[in-house]
């Protein structure tokens, strides 16, 4: 507990940190100068902006129809009435809305309250958003105080300001900070419960129930007093939950959830916690009590206490969702179309980026970008040794919240669109596991005793960790808020376009500082007859003088070159010219169908006035003029289109053409899309790409977007096995070079940004940047754009394979073909040369190389022998046997799980595991050094037979493949081929799966983890394949007869050692080495009862003379048939 004298410190200390809280969410609220770039903002202040929460008292006049002053509040009635409150966004034409209401309606009604003192809602929603999370940011304090007291809860309280998520969500009109702060201020009433020090039933209750026990044993009464006590025990319960400080929890607690879910409904799942904070009570407080029925009556009336707060609750702040009594069927139905969009069953544009994404991908991105990785990983800690603390001590006063973490963390890292947002409500629970674990560490370190000075410096140690993660997630936090201070990329990118891409009529006016481009909107496709001027008022944004006049593309449509004359005016002296140019067009010699540039140089300068009207006037001698601007394509309807509309410029109101140039990029690939692709290209200036939405999801699928993923990947000129994702992440002007004639020419970022310090944060999650700082890229058509070679290259995709799955379905899609960087790498791994060499003494003396094998095999199985004895306990020095199988087995999991998650199989990554499994198995026998000292002592001639038993084994077949090398079904053709081909494609494998030697580009699609198992000890050791396959199957061969050996020797030792007990009886017969020596030979010379069939066929086949033996001959001629052979 926080001693009393000092908590004004941390008053004081807590108000610095919702100042800085406050900064953090609230500056920068005007990022995007008006723009939409939130698709959900945009949706949601186009509601907010259309509901009401007043209405006209003329109740024959619309809303909309009335003036302020003749307007009051909605009734409770109207609020209530679903079918006509204006505040409902059903009835006010929204018909698809699976929001909250309550936080539209808190809004809308501030809104009103403030009247015309608000003058942007979608600004003013924003800082109710940041409102909303600082209350987060104090109801935590509230909340960690309570429970661990209040340093934890201002450290707490510091890391969840600084969560950078949380940041972003307040500079966002969304429902995600007011849903937080409602389920933060649940779990605080929910903890409360927990911490309530009044007990569920009172000491004086308990003496009552005593005295009635009492009496009832005396015999007095017996009937009446039953009676007598069950009706006061049903008034004595109502009384008890009406005066207990817990029944006021817990009605806050269903209040406060109905509120949460009237944000967003997914927040039902909150009503869990309550059962759950009482489970919590009785662990801690209640278990080793004697209980009775009361107790567990109490705590049901609880429950449904809180369960029918959580409804009205609901009711109140959710209206909408309710037709009457009953719930609203739109309603029902708009969650149910929401559940199909959110599960990858819809066949969304926006849903492609989820597809194969890991179940870890939320927590990924939490825990690198929305937290930062010094927090993030300091709040895993801190969860693990909060596990840690309830399994293992027993320190259940962690577990609600802990479990509420846990629960809802491994349920939204299941769906399927897995986005680190939706793990917004466990934020403030990870910043306070962060801040407990550092505070936990250093108390224990100072209750140590005595303070040595190892107990010195790690308390040091500790105390610098929290220090460097709060320094660290400090400029995180700041550097990413920077990102509000700057101008939005799509703006700077709009700007860049405004002034570098030439519009119909462009003024190049000389500042003090420099030339600035003023584009002046025209009629589309602006046609000027001869003799008929046309007029172009203007007005300078920047006070300059003019020396020229642009035109973008100008064309004569008789084709013949003619003369252009333009004059300049001031709009206040209109006859008077103030300036005048003329030139010569000639575009015959172009093959632009807009004609050429035109530049004219004024015969004067003029001083521009800023703000000050001027007139152009515009004249032709030929036939008609037709003046156009740039031609500007964009990526898809699905995102925003370039440029926005800023500084009063509309980039497509008569700036640039207006034609439907658009890629589409999310339309199916086929033959039209080709055509589209192409014709569009060619009439383009300019491809704008505005956000990673289009080329970060398409290209993840390239089964069903063949041609769109070449596309992105040809028009940045991305190298063929490179990411194509990470090539846009990491393009500048002149990285990459193109190939389908547009050259990079701008690229405008805003990266997070602390001093000198820039954080490239590309490769969070799309929605991490695409909101509030996407990195755009604007590409320029080059004087080498080919329309016959983009056709050419874009030909090359064979349409037919095209695959169209939903986004949910390429989870289980498969094609049998590596991924194309997994492709290269297979096949830059190395030649077979490379890896393998007749000229190294173990292949050019295969005698030294059988030796050189052996002794690996041997080695490897005695550093195994200490795992394989921990393993199977049960054998105890029997497991010396299975030592071989064990490392091989080691070994090769080793390696593989190596290669299968992304580094190299190679001899160096199969050498670090035999390093791993030496170092494992000395230390494991060091650690039992004893034991296994005793096991030699006590059984040295079940070692010593068992490396004789693997030694013969391996020798006899060993001279079995010398004698037949190509023994295995010999008239049938055998597997031989089949086998030794995945087992050379595995050994040159650089990852897995392995490269599939039958089918060019695929992977096997076939169990090939024997062979894993085989190639492994072959690929370190460097044995030709032909060589080592004639000592692989000797050492099979082995292995098992050992491990049968192995199996019948302690089956039988145990069973003797319980009927004889442990003394031993002296005996010249040995039971176990005979039966050790029968299971080996049964298992690997007898067992296979075809061998038997096999030799009596070829007996009967002798007397005929290699003819084969008919399959309905009688048994009798065939036994007369094997004697005669």
């Amino acid at each position: 507990m926080t001693n009393n004298k000092y908590s004004w410190v941390y008053d004081l200390i807590f108000i610095f940190i919702l100042l800085m809280a406050g900064y953090l969410r609230i500056a920068g609220y005007n990022w995007g100068e008006g723009q939409h770039q939130h698709p959900d903002e945009l949706f949601l202040t186009g509601v907010l902006d259309n509901l009401r929460a007043k209405t006209c008292e003329d109740p024959t006049l619309p809303v909309d129809g009335c003036l302020p002053e003749e307007k009051r509040w909605l009734t409770l009635g109207e609020y209530f009435d679903s079918s006509t409150s204006t505040l409902n966004p059903y009835v006010r034409g929204h018909a698809f809305f699976v929001y909250g209401n309550l936080p539209m309606t808190i809004t809308r009604v501030l809104l009103e309250a403030f009247g015309d003192e608000i003058t942007n809602s979608k600004f003013f929603a924003r800082q109710l958003s940041a409102v909303a999370d600082l209350f987060t940011v104090f109801i935590l304090y509230l909340l960690v105080s309570k429970l661990y007291g209040q340093k934890i809860g201002l450290f707490a309280a510091t890391f969840s300001s600084l969560a950078v998520l949380q940041i972003q969500q307040s500079h966002f009109f969304t429902a995600d900070t007011f849903l937080l702060m409602f389920m933060t201020l649940t779990l605080w009433f929910g903890v409360s419960i927990v911490k309530s020090k009044k007990g569920l039933i009172s000491s004086e209750k308990q003496e009552t129930n005593e005295e009635e026990r009492m009496k009832e044993e005396r015999g007095s009464n017996e009937q009446q007093e039953m009676s007598n006590s069950q009706h006061a025990s049903h008034n004595s319960l109502l009384v008890t939950l009406v005066k207990h400080p817990i029944f006021f929890l817990t009605t806050g607690f269903g209040f406060a959830l109905g509120m949460a879910m009237a944000s967003k409904i997914n927040a039902a799942v909150l009503c869990l916690v309550l059962p759950f904070a009482f489970f919590a009570r009785y662990l801690i407080y209640d278990r080793k009590e004697k209980l009775n029925t009361e107790y567990w009556s109490l705590i049901t009336a609880l429950l449904i206490t809180g369960g029918i707060a959580t409804i009205i609750s609901f009711r109140i702040f959710q209206p909408y969702a309710f037709d009457g009594i009953g719930l609203n069927p739109q309603w029902l139905a708009n969650l149910k179309e929401l559940q199909a969009q959110a599960s990858g069953k819809a066949d969304l544009a926006w849903n492609l980026q989820w597809a194969r994404r890991s179940h870890l991908f939320s927590f990924q991105n939490l825990t690198v970008w929305g937290l930062g990785l010094p927090l993030g990983i300091l709040a895993w800690v801190g969860f693990a040794v909060m596990a840690w603390r309830i399994f293992k001590h027993k320190e259940y006063e962690h577990l609600l919240l802990w479990g509420w973490t846990a629960l809802y963390f491994t349920w939204q890292s299941l769906q399927f669109n897995a986005t680190m947002r939706y793990q917004l409500p466990i934020y403030p629970l990870l910043c306070m596991m962060a801040a407990w674990v550092i505070f936990e560490f250093t108390k224990q370190t100072a209750d140590d005793r005595p303070q040595t000075t190892f107990n010195l410096l790690r308390s040091s140690v500790i105390g610098l960790i929290g220090i460097a993660v709060l320094i660290l997630t400090t400029i995180w936090a700041f550097a990413f808020q920077s990102i509000y201070l700057r101008d939005e990329t799509r703006i700077a990118a709009s700007r860049w376009v405004f002034e570098n891409a030439p519009a119909g009529i462009n003024l190049h006016i000389q500042t003090e500082n420099n030339t600035y481009n003023q584009p002046l909107p025209i009629s589309p496709q602006l046609f000027i007859a001869s003799g008929n001027p046309y007029l172009l008022n203007f007005t300078p944004r920047q006070e300059g003088v003019l020396r020229e006049i642009n035109f973008g593309y100008a064309l004569d449509v008789s084709g013949l070159p003619t003369n252009i004359d333009i004059t300049v005016y001031s709009a206040s002296q209109p006859d008077v010219g103030l300036a005048h140019a003329s030139a010569t067009l000639d575009s015959s010699s172009s093959n632009d169908r807009r004609g050429v540039p035109v530049t004219l140089q004024l015969d004067r300068v003029i001083p521009l006035v800023a703000d000050q009207q001027y007139i152009i006037k515009i004249e032709t001698t030929g036939t008609g003029l037709s003046i156009s601007g740039s031609a500007i394509a964009n990526e898809t309807g699905y995102d925003f289109t370039l440029p926005f509309r800023v500084d009063a410029y509309d980039g497509f109101g008569g700036l640039y053409s207006n034609e439907d140039l658009v890629l589409e990029v999310y339309w199916p690939d086929d033959a039209n899309k080709i055509n589209r692709f192409v014709d569009i290209l060619s009439k383009a200036d300019y491809i704008v790409v505005p956000t990673n939405h289009q080329y970060g999801q398409i290209t993840r699928l390239p089964e069903r977007y063949p041609l769109t993923t070449l596309y992105y990947r040809e028009l940045l000129g991305c190298p063929e096995g490179e990411d194509i994702i990470e090539c846009y992440r990491v393009a500048q002007p002149d990285t990459y070079q193109g190939n389908l004639g547009f050259d990079l020419v701008a690229v405008f970022e805003s990266y997070p940004t602390f001093g000198d310090i820039v954080i490239n944060d590309q490769a969070a999650e799309e929605a991490f940047t695409f909101y509030d700082h996407p990195k755009v890229m604007i590409f320029k058509k080059s004087e080498s754009f080919d329309a016959n070679q983009v056709r050419t290259i874009l030909n090359t995709v064979d349409l037919t394979k095209v695959v169209q799955l939903k986004p949910a379905e390429f989870d289980d899609f498969k094609t049998l073909m590596l991924p194309e960087s997994q492709l290269v790498k297979q096949r830059t791994g190395g030649t077979w040369s490379e890896l393998f060499s007749y000229d190294w003494i173990q292949n050019k003396y295969p005698w030294l190389g059988v030796l050189y094998w052996y002794s690996f095999i041997f080695l490897l199985g005695l550093f195994a022998y200490p795992i394989a004895r921990l393993a199977l306990p049960g054998l105890k020095g029997y497991s010396y046997a299975l030592g071989r199988i064990v490392g091989i087995l080691l070994l090769g999991w080793l390696a593989w799980m190596a290669g299968s998650i992304g580094l190299d199989y190679t001899r160096l990554s199969i050498g670090v595991a035999f390093v791993v499994v030496a170092v494992t198995g000395i230390t494991l026998g060091v650690k039992r050094k004893d034991e296994i000292m005793s096991d030699w002592n006590s059984n040295r001639r079940f070692f010593i037979m068992a490396e004789i038993i693997f030694l013969s084994f391996f020798v006899i077949d060993l001279l079995i493949r010398l004698g037949n090398p190509d023994l295995w079904h010999p008239a049938k053709g055998g597997e031989r081929p089949m086998d030794f081909s995945y087992f050379n494609a595995v050994l040159k494998s650089t990852s897995f799966p392995a490269y599939d030697p039958w089918f060019a580009g695929g992977y096997i699609n076939y169990y090939y983890y024997g062979f894993v198992l085989a190639g492994t000890p072959v690929k370190l050791l460097g044995i030709v394949p032909s060589i080592a396959y004639n000592f692989l199957l000797p050492t099979w061969f082995a292995l098992v007869a050992t491990g049968a050996f192995a199996i019948g020797y302690s089956l039988v030792d145990s069973l003797m050692l319980k009927v004889s007990g442990d003394d031993e009886q002296p005996s010249t017969f040995n039971l176990q080495l005979v039966t050790g020596i029968a299971a080996s030979f049964l298992t690997v010379f007898l067992g296979n009862l075809g061998t038997i069939q096999f030799i009596f066929n070829s007996i009967q086949r002798i007397p005929l003379q290699g003819a084969g033996v008919p399959a309905d001959t009688p048994m009798f001629e065939r036994w007369s048939l094997t004697f005669q052979g």
